[in-house]
């Protein structure tokens, strides 16, 4: 009589050696994967830097070059240098770019990726600078998508290929910025790519451009926009008027006026109460607090206000 019992324990331990060793194999593999991407990574940065502090030409070229996967690594080291870099060393980059042809190798690449790894790949050609005939093709490839993250690498794709149009690349997007699409725009500008005057931005009629101005003046701080800021206060786009609102406040400036107080009457009282809390964040004391409150909501607000305020520990203004 055969036994099956024997049969079937045998057959499963030799399965766990086969599924053990290929899981050690796998493992190996790609920690060897790893260290020689991490090498390559050394090697490539090292170069490059060289290049731009020393100058001189790189006809040595970078080694293992020929392999797709090496001008991956080096399109990947190229955009984050060109993230931080300007002038004569954004030229240099560029020279990299068209010798070993790193746009079109992106652009392939995204094509045959799918999800968040085609973005991974936008992204990465967003920050290099392709030939004109390229940056074509990724645009009529993926200009359309309404996928936002698509659309946000194609609009920093823009920025970076065509500066000079920024405000009207800006204007021309359907999608809104959100609060992480404006601070990868804001990217663009630490580079010298957008301009930085910021009362056009803020007086412009177009969505996009104003919430770009007013992250402008909240991230260097331009108290000398408080005019143009209380302005767009009462603006009719509640996300405009929100956003500026926010701004007044993070710049602590006056909040007793009348655009803010009807700004607050605007809101319902979940959105109210998250204001003070931001206020009470920012600094603000309960008496400066107190001036925006609603007549109507005084008494019971009053002393959440208080306990909000007491909460942190910061320094109070106003």
């Amino acid at each position: 009589m055969v036994d099956w019992v024997g049969i079937y324990s045998v057959v499963l331990l030799v399965g766990s050696i086969l599924m053990t060793a290929m899981v050690l194999v796998y493992t190996r593999m790609r920690a060897c994967r790893t260290r020689v991407k991490q090498s390559l990574e050394r090697c490539y940065l090292s170069i490059l830097n060289r290049h731009l502090l020393e100058g001189g030409d790189l006809s040595s070229g970078f080694p293992l070059i020929d392999r797709r996967y090496s001008r991956l690594i080096l399109a990947t080291i190229v955009a984050r240098l060109g993230a931080v870099t300007y002038g004569y060393d954004r030229s240099v980059l560029a020279a990299v770019v068209r010798r070993y042809a790193l746009d079109r190798l992106l652009m392939q690449q995204a094509s045959f990726s799918f999800g968040m790894r085609r973005v991974q790949w936008l992204h990465t050609f967003a920050m290099i600078d392709s030939a004109e005939g390229v940056y074509r093709r990724t645009l009529r490839r993926f200009g359309r998508s309404r996928n936002r993250y698509m659309a946000l690498c194609m609009t920093l794709a823009a920025l970076n290929h065509n500066p000079e149009r920024s405000i009207a690349i800006l204007a021309e997007r359907r999608m809104p910025l959100s609060t992480f699409d404006l601070s990868e725009v804001l990217m663009m500008l630490k580079r010298g790519l957008i301009p930085v005057a910021y009362q056009p931005l803020l007086r412009s009629e177009y969505k996009n451009v104003r919430m770009l101005g007013l992250c402008i003046v909240r991230y260097f701080g331009v108290t000398e926009a408080e005019d143009d800021i209380v302005a767009t206060i009462s603006s009719s786009d509640s996300e405009v008027a929100s956003s500026a609102l926010f701004t007044l406040c993070a710049l602590r400036l006056r909040l007793d006026r009348n655009e803010v107080r009807h700004a607050s009457q605007r809101m319902n009282e979940d959105e109210r109460r998250a204001w003070y809390r931001h206020l009470a964040a920012e600094g603000y004391s309960s008496r400066a607090i107190a001036k925006v409150l609603p007549a109507n909501e005084q008494p019971q607000l009053r002393e959440y206000v208080e306990q909000t305020v007491a909460s942190y520990k910061r320094c109070l203004t106003n």
